[in-house]
């Protein structure tokens, strides 16, 4: 197995909440350059793409001020984070809810990594995480601090197994790791899942037979199972729940993070959401997973279970947020009926071994 220059970061080590340089990027010879004018108000703007440098010679300037800084803890990507998650919350939602899960010990993994990439004012541009066994998390950035961040990826986690963020970062970071040359660029990437990302705009309430329930650990059975569905419907995989994988079930039945559809006293939908993530310009949830076995689809206890916990979360001040996989019509279709709008997408790619 290939082995990484820096250890991975056990999931039961302590580490200081700090985020700290590695190796900087600026040069000692050219004056500070900041990032506070177009490129970085384009990246930060929720509705546009990233921005990429016009030509070579100008991409080479803007990364000798850019630097790759880790995070130990959770809790110091959070904190570092707040602003930057803050221009853009709903496409940084998912990194945010990590760290918010596993600073509060609602979830473990095998191991993590955190990365920021700052400009030299020390301002954070972009952010990235991986949760082992899991694939890497890629932010709002602009394209060069990509390149720039799977440098480093490169160097402290050459074995992650797939990424996931904005096209044209994905395919940025792809062409930069590439040439780094460490064991683990020779793997073929193949692309996966494209995921839309969807917000809630105003709310509209299906009309469906039935009633809504928070779930409760006495329905941690069938809620346990119907996740081991969920997963098996979107991936196509078997996957078998362990220990930490219940206890993160029993978290959020606690946490009231599980609501049901009924149909006279039987459970026949699911919807659940993640960790609310708090940033400095409100508050946002995402929903998932969203989970109706076959046989009772085609009734609308989908969308009926989505609405309902859709308005207990805009009723607590939150924004409200999903994912959906690009090619069901039929959840994407449900989705918008109830008032969700598509905000973007995001790209997943498999790293496979050459051959």
């Amino acid at each position: 197995a290939r082995s990484n220059s820096r250890a991975n970061r056990s999931a039961t080590t302590d580490f200081p909440d700090a985020c700290t340089p590695t190796t900087s990027q600026t040069s000692p010879l050219i004056q500070p350059f900041s990032f506070s004018n177009d490129l970085v108000d384009s990246m930060r703007s929720p509705m546009k793409k990233p921005t990429r440098l016009r030509d070579k010679s100008s991409a080479t300037f803007y990364r000798q001020f850019m630097e790759v800084v880790p995070c130990f803890s959770p809790q110091g990507f959070l904190s570092e984070t707040a602003s930057y998650r803050g221009l853009d919350p709903i496409r940084t939602n998912v990194m945010g809810s990590i760290a918010v899960s596993v600073s509060l010990d609602a979830r473990s993994y095998d191991a993590y990594w955190w990365w920021l990439v700052k400009d030299n004012d020390g301002v954070v541009i972009g952010a990235s995480l991986r949760t082992a066994p899991y694939g890497l998390q890629i932010g709002p950035m602009p394209v060069e601090a990509a390149s720039l961040l799977a440098e480093s990826v490169a160097r402290d986690d050459d074995e992650f197994p797939w990424l996931s963020g904005p096209e044209e970062l994905v395919t940025a970071f792809l062409e930069s790791y590439r040439v780094s040359h460490s064991p683990g660029s020779s793997r073929n990437a193949l692309r996966g899942r494209t995921n839309l990302i969807y917000e809630l705009g105003d709310l509209v309430v299906p009309e469906v037979e039935g009633s809504c329930r928070v779930a409760t650990m006495d329905d941690f059975d069938l809620v346990d199972q119907w996740s081991s569905d969920f997963h098996f419907f979107v991936d196509g995989v078997a996957r078998e729940t362990d220990e930490r994988d219940r206890a993160f079930l029993i978290a959020r039945l606690k946490e009231g993070a599980m609501s049901l559809w009924c149909v006279r006293d039987v459970v026949v939908s699911m919807a659940g959401h993640s960790s609310p993530v708090a940033t400095p310009s409100g508050l946002v949830t995402r929903i998932g997973p969203v989970f109706t076995p076959a046989e009772n689809r085609g009734r609308g206890y989908g969308s009926a279970v989505t609405a309902c916990l859709s308005a207990t979360l805009l009723g607590r001040g939150s924004r409200v947020m999903l994912y959906t996989d690009a090619d069901n019509p039929t959840s994407n279709g449900v989705y918008q009926r109830i008032g969700f709008h598509l905000i973007d997408n995001v790209v997943q790619y498999d790293l496979v071994e050459a051959g």
